[in-house]
């Protein structure tokens, strides 16, 4: 009886242990259940959250898309004819090239002071004029702020005054260079172009120094051109005579500053070789020297015509002379005060050629493709 009453209680024992084990297990995969639906709906809540921002950025994105369509499509239009006759701008205008010489203590025909000269920098850039090259002059490569002119600074003979050093070492103050330079130090829009027309050798009289100088021009802008090597009057000269002077200067030059080639003639004292003995102040050689002249000046009295200008002629240039007296150069600045309309006036683009319509017939052919019209308002 003891045994079969240990057997009950052994059956009992293992009957409620599996019951446990089953009830365990059922909460088990119920809480399984209950992890997975809450992952589930997690998910959706996260896919809905998902699809919610992606069309939130693409309606911002094709908000910024018409934003920005209507931003680009609000291009501001320019009158340009109304900025033309603002400026008066006219390029087929007349231009003053200046003629100088030294400069001394007291003005002469072709002298002037270094005050007065600081006072024509001022008055041209006041009127605005703004200084160009020669180059750029006969290559009507001119490149200026609209409605200023432009204007062409030379100086011939190459005497100290034009560019001398104190004994410090720095640049005469009282040199053309040298006001030239401080003025451009306050004034860079004016630009800082000059030519200066040398001869023999000893241009600026201080050989000793003449390579520094001729290299200090060169590397800022100025230009050197040449005024044969004896100051000859080539008018006497023959055609071997001719080339002789223009060769040898073009020679002690290079000996200097090798490879610089001076393209602009001065003709000393005005004077020019007659018939075809002129092609050689253009063209010619001397021993192992080749020469290509491509602009030649006179002592001249008056303006010239646009470098656009059927007109305009780079082997005849009249230059006006510096002072007051009639036909110099005060008596221009006023003469073209008061004539406005006979000015060049710059569009401020050097690769178009902006005339009025009634100014068109004055261009030469070959800028036409370059060439915009417009009409003039009358307004004053």
């Amino acid at each position: 009886m003891k045994k079969i009453g240990w057997l009950i209680i052994l059956c009992l024992t293992l009957m409620s242990c599996n019951t446990q084990e089953v009830n365990n297990t059922e909460n088990e995969i119920t809480d399984t259940i209950t992890n997975t639906t809450e992952v589930n709906d997690a998910s959706e809540d996260s896919n809905q959250s998902t699809n919610t921002t992606e069309e939130t950025a693409e309606e911002t994105t094709e908000e910024t898309t018409d934003e920005t369509t209507e931003e680009a499509t609000e291009v501001e239009v320019v009158d340009y004819s109304a900025l033309y006759n603002e400026f008066k701008v006219n390029e087929a205008g007349q231009v003053i090239v200046i003629m100088y010489h030294n400069l001394s203590d007291k003005e002469g025909t072709y002298a002037s002071t270094p005050d007065l000269f600081r006072a024509d920098l001022e008055r041209l850039y006041n009127e605005g004029y703004r200084t160009v090259s020669m180059s750029d002059l006969i290559n009507n490569t001119i490149d200026i702020p609209m409605g200023t002119t432009p204007v062409v600074l030379t100086f011939d003979d190459g005497t100290k005054s034009n560019f001398y050093y104190e004994e410090d070492g720095t640049i005469g103050k009282d040199s053309v260079v040298g006001i030239m330079d401080d003025f451009y130090r306050t004034h860079e829009d004016f630009g800082r172009n000059a030519i200066f027309y040398l001869y023999g050798t000893n241009p600026f009289r201080e050989k000793e120094l003449l390579q520094q100088k001729l290299e200090y021009l060169i590397d800022n802008g100025y230009e050197i051109g040449t005024h044969t090597f004896g100051h000859d009057e080539l008018n006497n000269l023959s055609a071997e005579g001719i080339q002789k002077t223009l060769g040898r200067n073009e020679q002690f030059i290079q000996s200097l500053i090798p490879d610089y080639q001076m393209k602009h003639l001065s003709l000393p004292y005005g004077l020019r070789p007659k018939g075809e003995l002129e092609s050689y102040i253009y063209n010619g050689t001397y021993e192992d020297i080749t020469y290509e002249i491509v602009s030649a000046v006179n002592v001249g009295w008056n303006p010239i015509a646009s470098p656009a200008s059927v007109k305009f002629d780079g082997s005849s240039i009249n230059r006006i002379t510096c002072g007051s007296d009639e036909a110099e150069l005060h008596y221009w600045l006023d003469y073209f005060v008061n004539k406005p309309e006979r000015r060049y006036y710059s569009d401020g683009d050097p690769s178009t050629i902006v005339v009025p319509t009634d100014q068109l017939e004055s261009v030469n052919d070959k800028y036409l493709e370059q060439v915009i019209t417009y009409e003039e308002s009358g307004d004053e």
